[in-house]
């Protein structure tokens, strides 16, 4: 009969058999780790090199024109210029205050108690923030359609400002809180804008009072400015009634329209342009990463055709 290992040297065995399977199994954890976190590394690099990209383009290509009324394009300015994106301002509307504007302090400081004071553009939160301090800075509980607007009332002095989860008057209308107080709302608003706010807040049990503060005109251009319009390959849209005008006066199907949003998506479709872009979530950072996504691929056609 074969002699049979002793207890010991089986435990010994075992245990080195265990320490070698330990050994493999961490590494194999390690590993997967290790995978893991260079692929994030190198994730964060592409998108790196992407939003630090400097565009090199013949300046007849790489220049974006900005439309909206003039001292409002700024923000958006700036953050193409900032990675060296020449920028045209071409202003395609105007605002222009009318008596509603005037007559808003008188509805803020009446006898009304208005649950919600919303607002959807920066020109309608500037005369709302102008009714407010002429009415003596009641307290009021606002709503705006997006960051920029709401900024407008904040650095203003109103605080209570509800924003919605997308920059929009529909969304600002599903969204606002239900009814709780006297169900009443005021909403200062341009005159071209359509009725859908008030009407989806109607549906919800709102009382809407819509005052038609101002209105959207036309901006004037010059002879100089039409031939600017002419050489355009890549314009910015933050408003329906800007692309309005600019179809109206200057070439549509050879440029490629960036909008800040679906609303000026839609009307660059209903006025039939061909090549439109547009965030899924309106704001003006999203607005300039689509613009240096246009521009990264032209970027790269001009290169693989060099």
């Amino acid at each position: 009969m074969a002699d049979r290992p002793s207890t010991s040297a089986t435990s010994t065995l075992l245990g080195l058999v265990a320490g070698i399977i330990c050994v493999l199994s961490v590494s194999r954890i390690i590993g997967r780790r290790s995978v893991r976190l260079r692929r994030g590394v190198s994730l964060v690099r592409r998108t790196t090199q992407v939003r630090a990209h400097r565009f090199a383009m013949p300046v007849g290509t790489q220049r974006v024109y900005l439309t909206r009324e003039k001292g409002k394009n700024g923000k958006l300015r700036k953050r193409l210029e900032e990675q060296g994106v020449s920028t045209v301002e071409l202003p395609c509307i105007q605002a222009k205050q009318l008596e509603g504007g005037t007559t808003l302090s008188e509805r803020l400081n009446g006898s009304e108690e208005w649950e919600w004071t919303i607002v959807t553009s920066p020109e309608g939160a500037k005369i709302l923030v102008s009714a407010w301090e002429k009415a003596g800075r009641p307290e009021i509980q606002a709503a705006a359609v997006g960051g920029g607007t709401a900024k407008i009332l904040i650095n203003a002095g109103i605080n209570d400002v509800f924003v919605p989860s997308k920059a929009n008057g529909k969304t600002l209308a599903e969204e606002l809180p239900k009814p709780e107080g006297t169900k009443r709302v005021l909403y200062p608003v341009s005159k071209r804008a359509s009725e859908e706010v008030q009407t989806l807040l109607g549906k919800r049990g709102y009382t809407v009072e819509r005052i038609d503060s101002y209105t959207t005109l036309d901006a004037d251009w010059t002879a100089e400015d039409e031939k600017l319009a002419s050489e355009a390959r890549i314009v910015t849209f933050g408003s329906p009634s800007a692309v309005r005008v600019w179809a109206d006066r200057a070439p549509i199907d050879t440029i490629i329209a960036v909008c800040i949003g679906g609303t000026s998506a839609n009307a660059c479709e209903k006025y039939g342009f061909q090549k439109i872009i547009h965030p899924t979530k309106p704001g003006v950072d999203t607005w300039a990463e689509e613009v240096f996504k246009v521009l990264k691929s032209i970027d790269l056609d001009q290169e693989a055709k060099a």
